[in-house]
C-alpha cells in the first residue's frame, strides 16, 4: 500500500485550483525563494523557486545530477544498492550524459518530426474513432488523454502493436511517488523485461524506430542495456506528461471558454497556446534535483557542498518578476520561454515531440467534438496524490 505521507514541498498544489501551485510555495517564491526545507524522511533539501535562479542552476555545472540520490523525491524507498540504469541519461553527468544524449538527437529534429506528423494525426483521429463511437459520457483521460501519447511515443520508438498492449498492461500497476519500496521494484523490474525483449527482437531485426536506429547507426558504442535504459526512459517520461497535460490542459481550457473558442476557431494560435498551456500547468511540478559538488551561491544563500537543490518548475513558471499577470491563461502570450522542459543539458530531448502531440492532439479533439464539455461539476474531478507527474484521474466529457 502506498505510504500515508505529506506531500513535499516542491509538489504540492493549491487545493482550490488544481492548476496552481500551492500557497506555500507563493510565499517562499515571495519571501524565501531559495527555500529550506525538511523532507518528510527527514533529508533537507533546497527548493528554488524563482525562474532565474532555476534557470541558474539547471546551467551550473557544480550542480550533479549523477550525485543526486534517485530516492531523494521518494519517502520511504531505501537507497541501498540503487543506481542509475544504463541508458538513463537525464540522471548522469557530461561526458557520459553527452555521449548517449547525441545518440538520439537525429530522433528529435524538425524534420523528423514533420515525418512522424501524419502517423501521429491518424493516431489521434483513431482515438477519436473509438471515443465517439463508444458515445458520451465518456472518461477523456482513459479514452483519449493516456492512449493517444502512449501509442504516439511507441511510434517513434518502433515498437509493434502487440508491445504495446504489454507496455499497457505493465504501467496500469504503476504507483505513485508514495509507493512503497517493493511496490517501485516490481514496476522497474517488469518495465526492464519488457524493454529487453524488445529490444533483443530488434537487434536481430531492426526497425524504423528509435530502437532500431540505435541498433542500426550506434549499435557497437550502445549496449543492449543502454538502448533498454534509453527506451525505458522515452516511454516513462513521455507518456506519462503528455497525457496529464492534455487532460489538465483540458480542464484549464473548460475554466476559461473565451480561451477555448479561440483554440478552436483560430488553428494560427497553436504554436503559442501549446507553450502556454506548458506555462500554465507545469504538470511536472519539481524535478528530482541536483547535488552541489563544491560550494555555491544561489539566490543569496550558499548551497553547501553534498547539499540538494530541487527546482519547483511549477511556480518558477508563474514567477511575477519574470511573466505579467502569470496566473492569467493567455494562449496568445507573447514567447517567453517556459521551464517546464527543463533548461541547458538536461533540458528534455523530446520537448519537440511533446508540443507537436499537443498541437495535433487539441487540434483534432476541438475539430471532432467542438461542444465538448465536462459531464460533472468541476468540483468532482478528483486528482492524483503525491506524483512525479500532477493530473486528474478522471475527466468525464460529454458533447
Amino acid at each position: 500500500m502506498p505510504l500515508n505521507i505529506e506531500t513535499p514541498l516542491p509538489y504540492q498544489r493549491d487545493s482550490v485550483c488544481p492548476f496552481d501551485p500551492g500557497p506555500a510555495l507563493r510565499e517562499a517564491q515571495q519571501k524565501d525563494p531559495v527555500h529550506k526545507y525538511r523532507l518528510p524522511d527527514g533529508r533537507d533539501i533546497w527548493v528554488v523557486t524563482r525562474y532565474d535562479d532555476v534557470r541558474r542552476m539547471l546551467t551550473d555545472p557544480r550542480l550533479s545530477s549523477a550525485l543526486t540520490p534517485l530516492t531523494l523525491m521518494l519517502p520511504g524507498i531505501d537507497d541501498t544498492g540503487l543506481t542509475v540504469p544504463p541508458g538513463s541519461f537525464v540522471n548522469m553527468d557530461p561526458p557520459e550524459h553527452t555521449r548517449l544524449r547525441r545518440t538520439v538527437t537525429s530522433s528529435f529534429t524538425a524534420r523528423r518530426m514533420r515525418e512522424l506528423a501524419p502517423r501521429l494525426e491518424k493516431i489521434a483521429e483513431d482515438c477519436l474513432d473509438a471515443m465517439e463511437h463508444s458515445g458520451p459520457p465518456a472518461d477523456f483521460m482513459a479514452a483519449f488523454a493516456f492512449p493517444f501519447p502512449l501509442l504516439a511515443i511507441c511510434e517513434l520508438l518502433g515498437l509493434t502493436d502487440a508491445q504495446r498492449e504489454e507496455y499497457l498492461s505493465v504501467i496500469a500497476r504503476a504507483p505513485g511517488l508514495a509507493a512503497t519500496a517493493e511496490e517501485g521494484r516490481e514496476l522497474v523490474g517488469a518495465a526492464h523485461r519488457f524493454m529487453s525483449a524488445a529490444v533483443t527482437e530488434q537487434r536481430a531485426h531492426p526497425g524504423d524506430g528509435v530502437i532500431g536506429m540505435l541498433v542500426r547507426e550506434h549499435g557497437d558504442e550502445v549496449s543492449d542495456e543502454e538502448i533498454v535504459g534509453i527506451s525505458n526512459m522515452f516511454l516513462t517520461a513521455g507518456f506519462d506528461t503528455v497525457a496529464n497535460t492534455l487532460g489538465l490542459g483540458l480542464l484549464a481550457l473548460f475554466e476559461n471558454p473565451g480561451q477555448l473558442a479561440r483554440l478552436r476557431d483560430d488553428p494560427a494560435v497553436l504554436d503559442t497556446a501549446v507553450e502556454e498551456l506548458m506555462r500554465y500547468l507545469s504538470v511536472i511540478s519539481a524535478t528530482g534535483g541536483r547535488t552541489a559538488t563544491e560550494d555555491l551561491e544561489l539566490g543569496g544563500v550558499t548551497v553547501k557542498a553534498g547539499e540538494h537543490v530541487v527546482p519547483a518548475l511549477a511556480v518558477a513558471n508563474r514567477d511575477p518578476g519574470h511573466y505579467d499577470d502569470p496566473d492569467r491563461l493567455d494562449l496568445t502570450r507573447a514567447p517567453a520561454q517556459q521551464i517546464g522542459f527543463g533548461h541547458g543539458v538536461h533540458r528534455c530531448i523530446g520537448g519537440t515531440m511533446t508540443l507537436l502531440e499537443m498541437r495535433i492532439a487539441f487540434s483534432a479533439v476541438l475539430r471532432r467534438f467542438p461542444d465538448l464539455r465536462l459531464a460533472v461539476p468541476p468540483e468532482e474531478v478528483a486528482y492524483r496524490g503525491y506524483n512525479m507527474v500532477h493530473g486528474a484521474l478522471a475527466i468525464p466529457v460529454v458533447w
